[in-house]
């Protein structure tokens, strides 16, 4: 893969060559999946309704039986509505195992795991981009190259938790995906990007960075312990290219961390990422195959701007 453009002709190559054989067995499983899931939320409303009638027959049967009648009932609607919920899920899970292997065949030297994430907590923590936690979930993670670079993909979710029993607290740090470039360049300073608003003092050791694209200003805060450095890093087609993954991956947030031991990338989204089998879609609609190109071709493109391939000076 020599360029993002040879990325994006050999995935939709890929797809109609390759990716579409492998999915259409899969729209007959869709379909049936559908409607047993059809039937469960039709048999969760039956025992609501079971249980709205055994209510008003309370003087008639008595407290004791109602009330056992009515747990009943309750607790198997809820079996019943949840049911749906797990069936897409495996239907997911097994569109993703036969998938997923065959796409990343576009990059070379790619891999993919369902929950073990190759991004290593201490990293994270020594970013300074989401502070403390101490709980993690991972969902889809990728580890590969591009250009030398090395690249680490990893739906993560982080949450700090505190105290036990009713003095317990759990606040979520991230949610999202998180992407670990490991350049051959190597930078001398920090350089924090954070969402504007959302920090209200400056990390210790450095100071702000102002830069000449005002819009830019507006969204983020950058603090730096190299003004020079930031400076040149961050140009305006740096920022076109930081603000273009924000938009392919629909993000709520997006933060950065540049520093020695590489670029890490926080993009915050409750969007389910990575995700190609979606129930209520048929299995070949490509949009869904389209927005996970995009999603990786503007992580490429980053690379590109910053020639992270180059081991140069400024």
């Amino acid at each position: 893969m020599q360029s993002v453009d040879d990325f994006r002709k050999s995935f939709d190559k890929l797809y109609y060559g390759k990716i579409l054989t492998v999915l259409k067995p899969f729209e007959d499983e869709r379909i049936t999946c559908i409607k047993k899931c059809i039937v469960f939320i039709i048999l969760g409303f039956v025992c609501l309704f079971i249980m709205w009638k055994t209510l008003g027959l309370s003087n008639v049967i008595g407290d004791d039986l109602t009330g056992w009648l009515v747990s009943l009932t309750l607790v198997a609607a809820i079996v019943f509505f949840l049911i749906p919920s797990h069936l897409a899920s495996n239907f997911e899970q097994n569109i993703k195992d036969k998938v997923m292997p065959e796409l990343l065949k576009t990059f070379n030297n790619f891999k993919w795991s369902a929950y073990t994430s190759f991004i290593e907590d201490n990293y994270i923590k020594k970013s300074k981009l989401v502070g403390d936690f101490n709980r993690r979930d991972n969902d889809d993670c990728f580890k590969g190259k591009y250009k030398d670079v090395k690249i680490d993909i990893c739906e993560t979710y982080l949450e700090k938790e505190s105290g036990s029993g009713k003095n317990r607290t759990v606040i979520t740090k991230f949610d999202g995906v998180l992407v670990r470039l490991l350049p051959k360049r190597k930078y001398k300073g920090i350089i924090l990007i954070k969402k504007d608003h959302l920090i209200d003092f400056v990390p210790e050791g450095m100071q702000q960075v102002h830069l000449e694209d005002v819009e830019f200003e507006k969204k983020y805060n950058v603090y730096s312990n190299d003004q020079i450095e930031a400076r040149y890093i961050l140009t305006t087609a740096f920022m076109e290219r930081f603000n273009n993954i924000s938009l392919a991956f629909n993000a709520s947030k997006i933060e950065a961390s540049i520093s020695e031991q590489g670029i890490l990338i926080g993009i915050s989204t409750v969007r389910d990422l990575f995700k190609v089998g979606k129930l209520h879609k048929p299995v070949c609609d490509y949009e869904q195959f389209n927005r996970m190109k995009e999603e990786f071709a503007s992580i490429l493109e980053l690379i590109d701007e910053l020639k992270l391939y180059q081991n140069i000076g400024m």
